[in-house]
């Protein structure tokens, strides 16, 4: 009897058994505590450029903005970023302000919730004659990144604001910065409006270069608005915002810090970039940081800046925000 006991302890029947009773057990105990082992997906999407700068530390040290919430956190390049966004792919994005435009003018499924950044080009030049956004422009060469692009249709604004016959500036665009720094570098240009990291990278290539003044600034006195124009926004996509408050707000909050962290620690932002594969350096953000102009602005503090900067762009060019100046229902309520 004693040996067929042991044989019976040792046999898969009763492991098998225990093994039943200890699933039964576990069941129980998470049904009764009401444990969700599942969880929901968030994808953010952050366009190249300043607007990655500002997540970067979001993205390397919270995973989990809410309990219950995987998020992922994709940096990509504009083109891609704008048209994932016309096909409703990701819940929230970190991009041009123009980009906002086109997408709600597209699908009307996203909305603005916060201004992460404003202008942050600078017109610089080895010209001597040239003193600003002002008629010491015309008949000279301007280099500056893409025809049509949010900052040409800026830039010709404030000209045009200034009274200057914007089409008599000799514009040389580029399809992209790095290609705009190389020819500023090389001095086959003199002047150029460049954005920040750039800037930094070139004028350690040409210190020779002067830093006349920004977009920001020139916006701000032609059409005279404080704080400037939202260059960079985030948008979050309608449903998931209204189904999902409580991650929304945490995510806004965790983002400003993001944006503040970055500011007071470039260095330190810079090598999270490195290691998430954005192409900023941290000695070269350490050096443009406060030229960057990143700050957090809640969409209801910074509306009519908003409005003001549609029409401004649509004036101009319609297409530049999509065909349309984007009605209230862009902002977040």
């Amino acid at each position: 009897m004693k040996i067929r006991l042991n044989t019976f302890l040792r046999s898969d029947t009763l492991k098998k058994i225990l093994t039943l009773i200890l699933t039964i057990i576990l069941g129980v105990n998470i049904a009764g505590c009401n444990i969700n082992l599942s969880s929901k997906d968030v994808k953010i999407i952050s366009a190249s450029g300043l607007a990655s700068v500002a997540m970067c530390k979001l993205a390397k040290e919270e995973d989990k903005i809410e309990k219950g919430y995987k998020t992922t956190y994709t940096f990509g390049s504009d083109g891609n970023v704008e048209k994932a966004l016309y096909n409703e792919e990701y819940e929230i994005a970190l991009i041009p302000t123009d980009v906002a435009a086109k997408v709600y003018n597209k699908n009307s499924n996203y909305e603005i919730s916060a201004s992460i950044g404003q202008g942050s080009y600078y017109l610089v030049t080895t010209d001597s004659s040239i003193t600003g956004f002002n008629h010491t422009l015309i008949n000279k060469e301007v280099a500056i990144v893409g025809k049509n692009s949010m900052i040409d249709t800026t830039v010709k604004s404030i000209l045009r604001k200034n009274n200057v016959n914007e089409s008599l500036v000799k514009y040389k665009y580029s399809d992209t910065e790095p290609e705009l720094v190389t020819i500023l570098a090389s001095g086959r240009v003199k002047t150029g409006i460049v954005p920040e990291t750039s800037l930094t990278t070139l004028l350690y290539k040409h210190s020779g270069l002067k830093i006349l003044t920004s977009t920001n600034e020139a916006y701000e006195k032609v059409f005279n608005i404080s704080e400037g124009y939202p260059q960079f926004s985030i948008i979050i996509r309608k449903d998931f915002a209204k189904d999902n408050k409580e991650y929304v707000d945490k995510f806004l909050s965790k983002m400003k810090e993001s944006i503040d962290f970055v500011n007071t620690n470039p260095l330190q932002a810079g090598a999270y970039g490195e290691e998430l594969k954005i192409p900023v350096k941290p000695q070269v953000l350490s050096k443009a940081i406060e030229r960057c102009n990143l700050k957090f602005i809640p969409v209801n503090k910074f509306k009519e800046n908003y409005e003001e900067f549609f029409n401004i762009l649509y004036n101009y060019n319609n297409e530049a925000v999509g065909g349309a100046v984007p009605d209230e229902s862009i902002y977040r309520k």
